[in-house]
This record gives C-alpha cells, structure tokens and sequence, in this order.
C-alpha cells in the first residue's frame, strides 16, 4: 500500500481529480450567480440593460414611450449562449417606418441571435406615441433671483446672447412651452456686474420642464447691477449772519440735485438733502465750499462737497450799520429808537422724536428797540432774545408768533412778528 502512494502515477491522478472536482465546483456556483440554470449540455441567460434602437422618419416624426434598454432571456447550447454573453454583435430594436401619427402597440424585434437560441424580450410588446416634429424659435427670458446679490444692489438690466434659442420636439410638447428661461444658479453675493453661463429651461404654464431638444442649451447671460440709489433735490439753507453785517439776497449752486447710494428702507425716508451754507466768514458776495455729511443709511453721495455762490445784498451794509449804531428821537415821546438788523429768532420746545425741520431753521427779522437813549446806546443784538414756540406745530408750514425780551427799560417790535416753520413727521 505504500508504494502505491509512493508511486508518481498514484499522486498525478489524484491531482487530476482534485482539478476537475474543483472547476465543476466553481462552475456551479458562478452559473447559480449570473441566474444561469445548466442541464446538460442546454443553458438559459438573462442578459440585461440591452439598448434599444428605433427605426423611423427622425427628420419628421418624434417617437415617444420606449424605454432606453430592454432584458432580453435566451436558451440554448451552452456554446452559443456563452458567446452571445460575451459578444455583443446582436441588436433590439423597434421597427416603426412605416407607423402612422398616433399611438400604438409594437412589439420588439431583435436579429444577431443563433436560430438555436430561444430568445425572449422583456417587455416583449411597448406603447408608443408618434408626433409630427416640429422646430420653432423663442426669445430667451434671463432669470435671476436678486436674494443672491450683495446687500444693498439691485439687478439694473440683464440679457443673454443670443437671446434667441430653437426648439426642436414633438407638436404636442411644443405647443405647450410657455416660457423659455436661461436660469443663473449658485451662490454670488455680487457687488460688481458679471456674465455667467445660464442652462436654457423649456417649462409649460406648470412651469414642469418639457422633454424638446434645445439648441443652444445654455447661453451666456450679461447682468448688470448697481447700488440703490435715490436722487433728491438740494435744500440750500443760510447758517449764521454774514460778518459784514448784510443780508443774505441768494444761494445759488449748478447742482440742484444730489445722488445718494444706501439701503432701499432708508433712501425712501429721504425727499430732500438739507444743505447749510456757512456765512458767517462772509464779508462781501462769494463763494462758499460746503462739505457734505452723509445722512444715516446712506453709503455715498454722488459728490461730498458743494460749491454755493453766496450773494448779499450790500447795499444796505451801511444803512444798516448805522441804525446799529444811531439813535433816533420820537419826538412825539420824548423816547428814543433803534433798529437792529439780522436779529436771530430761536425755535423752543420742538419735540425733535417726532418732527425735523424740512427747511432753513435760521430765522432773521428786523427790531426796533424804543427807550431812553442812555439804555439804547449799550444795547446790542445779542440783548435781544427771540424765539418761537413750536410745542404745538403739526405736519407742513406753521405760522408761529414771536415773541422775546429786552433790557430792562426798553420795548421791541419785531418785524416780520411771525415767521413760517415747515417741519416733516418722523416716521
């Protein structure tokens, strides 16, 4: 016994039976893996995801409902059923040449297999739709969502070239396109304008997407952005008295408009840009450069500094001065006058958290101080208080009485005795 297993014969038999014990084995279960069933020298195969081809008039018909792939079951030799397995020279295809406009059922055909093959397809039949095809051309709308801007900018005009794209489908899907839209899509946060490439969308009044071939799908869309802005009118207003002594006559400038940049809740809160004009510096008609403050909410203003023509009226530089100066008699009286000029009119008791002045709150007027000389001769402007009472003003223009004081032994006439307060309701 031994030597029997000594023997070289003895081991090689034995390796050729191992050999062949495990290639049935293997075969086995790969053949039970890929749903493979083997009797006898016969085996059947499921090969799936087998690409259909359809034969029509694609120049003027569109077929719609067949499926891109098909399973397709064959039987048979084990020999031909592996070489169909492997190579792949068979086809599925749907034969509609001579199929009318309209719906039908159609069985799949298939050619390339052995006629010892029994072939089977699965779906063996489809319904199938065939449509006139036809090709028109849109205008292409840019849609853009401005949330995707920076804050602040606002969408001023956007557009795509070509604005134009042709769609080629069926009539049925065609004649349902109500918009043609090149869609901008991501995250931009822009602050500058741009050109982007924009995917063209064919939606019906749903706004579902139609199943149509566009040409070209996608286009390059241009927007152009920019900040908000607002322009408003120029308020010039006179802020103190000029050192001459004279009157103000005119405030001119060659911008009667200024552009403010910011958020569109604070532009629409402004009507008009209040400018005040520094005279005080002023000893004849001149030029002065104002330096322009940005009110709250606002980014920018189309210019910062504003170059006003101040023109007084110098004429009465002298008359005035001297009835600063000059005492005159009543002689119906025995009391003296004096008349002083460019005399400030204070604004009291404004409630400032619900009303601001829309216009030049420096108020001027003319007053007549009467008394005995000797008090006349010492008294100066600045003894002269004046001031209007605006606890009770509402909305627009109020005509408010002024009213003051003078040294003691003295009276006052104002002239005007009122004055014209326009003030605007904070909202």
């Amino acid at each position: 016994m031994d030597k029997l297993i000594d023997s070289p014969w003895f081991v090689r038999i034995t390796a050729l039976a191992l050999t062949l014990l495990i290639f049935f084995t293997v075969k086995s279960e790969t053949s039970t893996e890929n749903n493979t069933t083997t009797t006898s020298d016969r085996q059947s195969e499921i090969i799936h995801d087998v690409p259909v081809k359809v034969l029509y008039d694609n120049e003027n018909l569109i077929v719609s409902g067949v499926p891109q792939t098909v399973d397709v079951s064959i039987e048979g030799p084990y020999a031909l059923v592996f070489q169909k397995k492997t190579i792949k020279d068979y086809q599925v295809y749907l034969d509609l040449s001579k199929a009318t406009i309209g719906k039908h059922k159609v069985k799949f055909k298939y050619k390339g297999f052995s006629n010892k093959l029994k072939v089977r397809v699965e779906p063996a039949t489809v319904n199938v739709s065939i449509e006139e095809k036809v090709t028109r051309t849109f205008k292409v709308e840019p849609d853009f969502n401005e949330s995707q801007l920076a804050s602040n900018y606002f969408v001023k005009s956007m557009y795509a070239n070509p604005n134009e794209v042709t769609v080629t489908g069926a009539k049925s899907a065609v004649d349902r396109i109500v918009y043609i839209k090149a869609m901008l899509s991501g995250q931009f946060s822009a602050t500058e304008s741009f050109t982007k490439e924009a995917e063209v969308k064919v939606l019906d009044r749903d706004m579902n997407k139609l199943d149509v071939i566009v040409e070209p799908a996608t286009v390059p869309v241009k927007v152009d952005i920019g900040e908000y802005n607002k322009e408003v009118p120029i308020s010039l207003n006179v802020k103190g008295s000029p050192k001459s002594g004279s009157k103000v006559k005119s405030l001119n400038t060659d911008t009667n408009y200024i552009t403010l940049f910011g958020s569109k809740k604070d532009l629409e809160k402004i009507t008009t840009f209040p400018v005040a004009v520094d005279v005080t510096k002023l000893k004849k008609s001149g030029d002065v450069i104002v330096n322009l403050p940005k009110p709250t909410g606002v980014t920018k203003l189309s210019v910062n500094q504003l170059k006003v023509h101040v023109s007084l009226d110098e004429s009465i530089t002298t008359d005035q001065q001297k009835g600063e100066n000059t005492i005159e008699q009543d002689e119906t009286s025995n009391t003296s006058i004096k008349t002083l000029e460019n005399v400030k009119v204070q604004i009291r008791n404004l409630d400032t958290k619900q009303y601001t002045i829309d216009e030049n709150a420096d108020h001027y007027v003319s007053v007549v101080i009467t008394g005995d000389q000797q008090k006349l001769s010492n008294v100066k402007k600045s003894d002269i208080q004046l001031y209007v009472d605006a606890d009770n003003v509402t909305e627009g223009v109020n005509t408010l009485k002024i009213v003051g004081s003078s040294p003691s032994g003295t009276t006052w006439k104002a002239t005007p005795s009122t004055i014209k307060l326009k003030v605007k309701q904070l909202s």
